[in-house]
């Protein structure tokens, strides 16, 4: 578990503080209230904080030596303080802190908590500095180090792209417009055919005061732009906001093909990523892929009986067995209402029909539990084999099996499927 040492002398926002580190997941926090409780803390065998937070004037430290001690610990820090003295500030950033951050407003902790769950995961993110000077390239790599990136560097578009295939955890390029050999234009216009905007982000870079060039830049597709000269805050700030835009859009792009009850994939998805994943599978050794429709059998009888709370953790039941059945690359999608389908990668007729035969005698056996009360989540299924990745018929066939599944059992239901 990851441990963060707070120093902070009031306890007022002592507490504010630690209530909103526990909301965002940092629950080992170690409190310090003064320079030398911090200092015991650090001494302690078993604290190795991983982050530190701290006030810059402290009654036995007035003058931000706090910040020397994390420092001099190699703890990356952030001062979180009320005194605002320009000078204190850069010479704190000079030093390495990751930011300066005023107790001005409630949305300063807000600001906070933002930064902290982005330092989280910033070490798996990968950014690449494109840029000819290498003078530039080492003072913009030491800048993104301080929101512990992982920095790549590149002096042409060349080795830039061979970069992105090599790394494919970087997900935003920082890139000069004008070098000498190939500019920023043409590498722009050779990644967006290669790599999506959601994908791949691009902020553009110059020392030169150009306002034609940067909106070309912006429209071949660039997020941003930024002047070399700009302060390091800046820089860290705007590549902060694209990487949470890119976030939002792949979070959004999620939720529309997620189901959101269940968690599993929707019908959406399957008629549109699941379609192209299917269409890319190549078979061997006489294995295929095949579509499995589940419809709860008494399904609606339970709503019914018991109230639409435990029809909802009957499904969400339903889809944990589903996902304990699944392999790494089958699929599952909730139809709607009580009915799912599994996408299977790669199985033989008999294969499936055991994995299927053992699944159904284990949801016979092991009973949904809701607030003391035992229900069996017993289902039909029908199945049929993928065909060039044409899902839209294979759905109709399998939906027939369904339904003679239920007439007539899976048994009968397994031969009609080899037919």
């Amino acid at each position: 578990m990851r441990t963060m040492l707070l120093v902070e002398d009031a306890s007022f926002f002592e507490k504010a503080i630690v209530d909103r580190l526990q909301d965002i997941g940092r629950h080992q926090i170690m409190v310090a209230r003064n320079y030398r409780e911090a200092e015991s803390c650090l001494d302690m065998p078993i604290c190795e904080p991983d982050l530190a937070l701290v006030d810059l004037t402290l009654p036995d430290a007035p003058n931000g030596e706090i910040v020397d001690l994390c420092r001099n610990r190699n703890i990356p820090t952030i001062i979180f303080t009320s005194k605002f003295d320009n000078e204190v500030r850069e010479k704190a950033l000079a030093k390495g802190v990751i930011d300066y951050v005023l107790k001005d407003t409630p949305a300063s902790l807000d600001y906070v908590a933002e930064l902290l769950k982005r330092l989280s995961y910033n070490p798996k993110i990968g950014i690449l500095i494109l840029d000819d000077a290498s003078v530039d390239r080492e003072r913009i790599a030491q800048i993104t180090s301080h929101h512990l990136y992982q920095t790549y560097q590149a002096s042409t578009p060349a080795e830039a792209l061979q970069m992105l295939r090599d790394h494919p955890h970087i997900r935003l390029v920082l890139a000069d417009y004008y070098m000498p050999d190939e500019d920023g234009f043409a590498f722009l216009k050779t990644v967006r055919r290669k790599y999506s905007r959601e994908r791949l982000s691009v902020i553009g870079m110059s020392s030169l005061s150009n306002s034609d060039n940067r909106i070309r830049f912006l429209k071949y597709g660039a997020a941003d732009f930024i002047d070399k000269s700009y302060a390091p805050e800046e820089i860290l700030l705007r590549i902060s906001l694209n990487l949470d835009m890119m976030d939002r859009i792949a979070e959004l792009n999620t939720l529309a093909m997620q189901d959101a009850l269940t968690g599993v994939h929707n019908r959406h998805f399957l008629f549109t990523k699941a379609v192209k994943q299917i269409e890319s599978w190549t078979h061997s050794g006489g294995k295929a892929s095949w579509i499995a429709v589940f419809d709860l059998d008494s399904f609606k009888q339970i709503n019914d009986e018991h109230g639409h709370d435990v029809g909802d953790s009957v499904l969400l039941g339903f889809a944990r067995q589903l996902r304990a059945l699944a392999g790494p690359e089958d699929m599952i999608i909730r139809l709607g209402g009580d009915e799912f389908c599994m996408i299977f990668r790669s199985e033989t007729r008999d294969s499936l029909t055991l994995k299927l035969a053992g699944f159904m005698k284990s949801l016979s056996t092991h009973p949904i539990r809701h607030s003391g009360t035992d229900l069996l989540c017993q289902t039909s299924v029908g199945i049929a084999k993928l065909e060039g990745g044409e899902i839209s018929d294979a759905l109709s066939i399998a939906d027939k099996h369904l339904y003679a599944s239920k007439r007539n059992g899976f048994e009968m239901l397994a031969v009609a499927a080899d037919g």
